[in-house]
């Protein structure tokens, strides 16, 4: 019986682990992304304003990214840890 718990209590820390992963990874992507909108900016030279909507618009849109992919990563992290206690 002790093992049993052990061994569920590893994949659920394994679990967490990526879940952090996929944070890191996500976190990664958004810098990319900004950077690259940054420097597209710059070489099609948008005036101020435009840039400052093109930021928000982003802003959004990443927010919406973490919002959305944070969810299904929650269901597949209960999928599969409803899997593995039956």
């Amino acid at each position: 019986m002790p093992a049993r718990k052990k061994r569920e209590w590893r994949k659920l820390r394994a679990l967490g682990d990526v879940a952090g992963d996929f944070d890191k990874m996500l976190n990664a992507f958004r810098a990319l992304d900004r950077t690259i909108v940054e420097i597209s900016m710059h070489v099609y030279n948008l005036p101020r304003r435009d840039r400052a909507a093109m930021r928000r618009q982003h802003r959004r849109l990443h927010e919406t990214i973490r919002a959305s992919l944070g969810g299904f990563l929650m269901t597949a992290n209960a999928l599969e840890a409803g899997v593995t206690s039956e």
